[in-house]
């Protein structure tokens, strides 16, 4: 839902409800009127929430990302596990990939706890 969605960005970017109102200059009660599904933002708005957060319209409205044009969806686990990458200009071995794989995916898991 959208509140939801709205509520997690913000959560995720560590900033309050006054700071992300006062950046899209409404008010902290209507901000937290749209967060707590109240009112519905109209169009204007949900394009300056969408700047603000770096996510499409589609994205605040609908329940999956849609990529823009010549966007490439990588999955993250495979890249760690079998991509091209260095860290710190050496290549991790087999066992660090498998760390560094179950590292990400505790965060994510967390993140849709939180």
């Amino acid at each position: 839902m959208f509140k939801d969605k709205l509520r997690n960005l913000r959560k995720h970017q560590e900033l309050s409800q006054a700071e992300v109102a006062e950046r899209l200059g409404i008010s902290q009660p209507r901000y937290n009127r749209y967060e707590t599904g109240i009112f519905q933002p109209d169009f204007d708005m949900l394009k300056k929430i969408s700047n603000f957060f770096d996510v499409s319209i589609d994205y605040l409205l609908e329940n999956e990302r849609y990529l823009s044009d010549g966007e490439e969806m990588v999955d993250l686990n495979n890249f760690i596990l079998c991509g091209r990458y260095s860290i710190h200009s050496r290549i991790p071995t087999d066992k660090e990939r498998q760390m560094l794989e179950k590292v990400v995916t505790d965060i994510f898991e967390g993140i849709r706890e939180g």
